[in-house]
């Protein structure tokens, strides 16, 4: 068997045989591929050093093609064919899709958020399959290796090997329940002189109050409790005198939920920013791409 080696075949030279093959001519070949002919007249001289064959003749009415140009005519045609397949776009159709994709998110960005996401998904999509894990220190060594394909996160910065996307942006505020003391004199002090639920965070990462009580020069906080799921602090509050400083929509399905009161958080906070986070070899997938667009349109 010949071990030809490819990487010495220049693949464009391949349109121009099949041109020269189909005209018989190396001008109306010349014109078919929008050259000139001197140019086809060097390719063909290309052509013949790559195959090492003459593959044309000339004759009175034009070129005539040797055996081996013949020969190749066939296996040319289904060749460039599938290259024209490789090459176009795929069509995407969600009715047929079917597969699984993985996320790292938060709880309460799954509850907020992603289940009316989920749920038109399923719609539109029934058998594209989500599965959801916690965010943890592992989630972009994950999103590395290939066994997730999304993170949707707050409070991370995307590390520049991946691509990110703001998706929504929302204030903090205070949760307390609805016979918490505070709620008679609120403000800064009132804010420092009751405990607190603390965010535990991926990685040991200090929380924003925490940075914001810094910056501002006032004391920290006291800890009454330590989470690292900021749904559960609905539940947590209920019948005690702690506080929960949490995105604003979190703080309004507590206040449904239970009946929490919210009131406005009397330090300066960053805002909440949610993110998806992608690795660079998701970039020019179909299906994420749509889900990526999808995700995008979650707080219209």
């Amino acid at each position: 068997m010949n071990n030809f080696n490819i990487d010495k075949v220049d693949l464009n030279l391949l349109k121009s045989l099949q041109a020269l093959l189909s005209e018989r001519h190396v001008g109306r070949a010349a014109k078919r591929m929008h050259i000139s002919q001197s140019a086809m007249s060097h390719t063909l001289a290309r052509l013949r050093d790559t195959f090492d064959d003459p593959l044309f003749v000339r004759t009175s009415t034009g070129l005539e093609p040797t055996a081996r140009a013949i020969g190749l005519t066939t296996n040319l045609s289904n060749i460039l064919e599938d290259i024209g397949l490789l090459m176009a776009q795929e069509k995407f159709d969600l009715t047929k899709v079917k597969t699984r994709f993985r996320l790292h998110t938060h709880s309460f960005v799954i509850s907020i958020y992603l289940a009316a996401f989920f749920h038109k998904m399923h719609q539109l999509a029934p058998n594209l399959i989500f599965e959801t894990h916690s965010l943890s220190e592992y989630s972009y060594q994950q999103l590395d290796k290939g066994n997730v394909d999304l993170i949707v996160a707050a409070g991370f910065q995307a590390p520049s090997r991946f691509v990110q996307r703001r998706i929504i942006e929302e204030d903090r505020v205070c949760l307390v329940d609805k016979s918490h003391p505070a709620k008679k004199n609120w403000g800064s002090e009132t804010f420092l002189k009751y405990p607190h639920i603390k965010n535990t965070l991926p990685g040991n990462k200090d929380d924003p109050i925490a940075k914001a009580l810094q910056q501002q020069k006032l004391p920290p906080r006291e800890i009454g409790f330590y989470s690292d799921d900021m749904l559960s602090q609905g539940v947590i509050l209920k019948d005690s005198d702690l506080i929960a400083t949490i995105p604003r929509s979190l703080a309004e399905f507590s206040n449904q939920q239970y009946g929490h009161l919210i009131l406005p958080c009397p330090i300066e906070t960053e805002r909440v920013i949610i993110k998806a986070i992608w690795h660079q070899r998701s970039k020019n997938d179909k299906l994420h791409q749509w889900l990526r667009n999808q995700l995008a349109d979650i707080h219209a």
